[in-house]
């Protein structure tokens, strides 16, 4: 009985939730340039499901004990909720969603499921699109930032590149750092499958700090090697190759390329702490 009022329970969640996230599929993610959003409820509900042996040992030993954090945790989301859908903010209505969770898994389930959950249900806050104008403030300094570093660097290789603001002239042809080219998408993506690798990653917890930070550089690097592609191959062969196909395919190239340096980043570590035991025995 108390496994059918669960999925009853959780039934009433995913229909509060859906008009939320026919939202957000429909336009809202593809409007912000937030598409790595669509992996992120697969990937946490993939990591919950990783997580189900666990939790069933956890529920074996389960006592139902009043918590008094759980139920505020379910009544603040559910305000956040009702507050966002009636004024038409999306970015609360879809925040909400982590404290709701949080509170029915601990009321439902104890505070040690919670603790085992903590990470695929905070996975989710990815999902969350920022508002427009926290994400201008966010992008338009890594714009200005990408279009005077991309500028110093090709003409420090003699390319004909003047600049004005946020626009690059090469060759004849005008190169515009619109928001794509900030790297926010670069960062958020990097920092979505990050996440997910360190998490799962058995490295000590230094090695994993470490790993997260690399993110960034990463990332930024990555960006910057986009960015500089698009203006060499416009240059050479025009503002339709360089905003046509080459546009979409260089930054699935990049991403694999950013993903390889963690990789890479992750084996030397791991290499690295390897070497003195090697030397001991």
């Amino acid at each position: 009985m108390a496994n059918l009022s669960h999925y009853i329970i959780w039934s009433l969640v995913a229909i509060l939730y859906s008009p939320v996230f026919l939202s957000l599929y429909r336009e809202r993610w593809e409007s912000v340039d937030y598409t790595h959003a669509y992996f992120i409820l697969p990937v946490s509900l993939w990591l919950t499901w990783r997580k189900r042996e666990q939790i069933k040992t956890l529920l074996k030993h389960y006592k139902p004990s009043k918590t008094s954090i759980s139920l505020p945790l379910i009544i603040t989301g559910v305000i956040m909720f009702i507050f966002g859908w009636k004024f038409d903010y999306l970015f609360i209505s879809t925040l909400s969603l982590i404290p709701v969770l949080s509170g029915l898994v601990l009321y439902l389930y104890g505070m040690k499921v919670t603790r085992a959950l903590f990470f695929p249900i905070h996975y989710l806050l990815l999902l969350v699109p920022p508002p427009l104008g926290i994400l201008d403030s966010i992008t338009l300094p890594m714009r200005y930032g990408i279009s005077v570093v991309t500028s110093f660097i090709l003409r420090s290789f003699h390319f004909p590149v003047t600049r004005e603001g946020l626009l690059l002239s090469m060759g004849g042809h005008e190169i515009f750092m619109g928001q794509p080219c900030s790297g926010f998408r670069s960062l958020i993506t990097m920092a979505s499958l990050g996440l997910v690798y360190v998490y799962l990653s058995n490295a000590k917890r230094a090695n994993k700090i470490i790993l997260l930070i690399s993110i960034i550089p990463l990332a930024l690097i990555g960006n910057l090697i986009r960015v500089l592609s698009l203006c060499l191959v416009t240059f050479y062969f025009g503002e339709k190759a360089g905003q046509g196909f080459f546009h979409d395919a260089s930054g699935i190239i990049v991403f694999i390329i950013m993903t390889l340096g963690l990789i890479g980043v992750d084996s030397f570590l791991r290499m690295s702490a390897a070497i003195p035991e090697e030397t001991l025995s």
